[in-house]
This record gives structure tokens, sequence and C-alpha cells, in this order.
């Protein structure tokens, strides 16, 4: 995956992480809160993920 991919994935999931905020701040009550937060943890994660793999391939060169 080139530089200006990884950075159009990396936005796109950022997005979807802010989304899944808003849901969990208006569900009230109901099963979507922790599912929201649950999305919102793994976009975290997977944008740690992205930040490791640039340092290990610049590394690698």
């Amino acid at each position: 995956m080139s530089g200006l991919q990884s950075w159009i994935i990396g936005i796109i999931a950022a997005v979807v992480g802010i989304v899944s905020l808003f849901f969990a701040s208006a569900s009230h009550g109901s099963e979507m809160y922790p599912v929201a937060l649950v999305v919102f943890a793994l976009i975290v994660l997977f944008e740690f993920w992205l930040i490791k793999r640039h340092f290990d391939a610049q590394e690698s060169h």
C-alpha cells in the first residue's frame, strides 16, 4: 500500500471513528452504546497500526 492510500484509508477510518462516537452519544441506554465504543476502540488500534507500519517501512530502507 502506498503512502497516499494509507492516508486516505486513515482519514476514512478516523471519520468512521468520530461518527461512531456520535452514535454512542445519541444512544440513550440502548445496545448501540457499547457497540459504538468498541468500533471506536478498534479504529484507534487500526490508526496506531498504520503509524507502526509506516515507521517499520522507513526503518527497512
